[in-house]
C-alpha cells in the first residue's frame, strides 16, 4: 500500500498553482509593456524583441507552474476548489493531518 500524503501538502500545492495563475496575466502584460517601453526609449525593434521574449519566457514558466501536482508522483491534480481525496494516477490517499 502506498503511503498517504498530508492534506496540507495538497492544499499548499493547490494554493501555489492558484498563485501562478493569478500572476500569468500580469506577466504577459508586463512583457508587452516592457517591449513598448524598450522601443519608445530608443532601443529599436531589437531591444523591444529582446524584452518581449524575456517577458514571455517568464509567462511560459508561470503557465507551466500553474498546474497543481501530486506531492507523491507529480501527476496533475484536478479540482481547484475541492481538493481530491486521492491522486488520480498513483492512487495515493490525501489524509488529514
Amino acid at each position: 500500500m502506498t503511503r498517504s500524503v498530508a492534506r496540507a501538502a495538497v492544499e499548499r500545492e493547490l494554493a501555489r498553482a492558484r498563485g501562478a495563475r493569478r500572476l500569468l496575466p500580469w506577466a504577459a502584460l508586463s512583457a508587452v509593456a516592457g517591449a513598448v517601453i524598450g522601443f519608445v526609449a530608443g532601443g529599436g525593434l531589437r531591444a523591444a524583441g529582446a524584452l518581449l521574449v524575456a517577458g514571455l519566457l517568464f509567462a511560459a514558466f508561470l503557465w507551466t507552474a500553474s498546474t497543481a501536482r501530486c506531492p507523491a508522483c507529480g501527476a496533475g491534480l484536478p479540482g481547484e476548489r475541492v481538493p481530491p481525496e486521492a491522486c488520480p494516477r498513483c492512487r495515493t490517499p490525501f489524509a488529514s493531518p
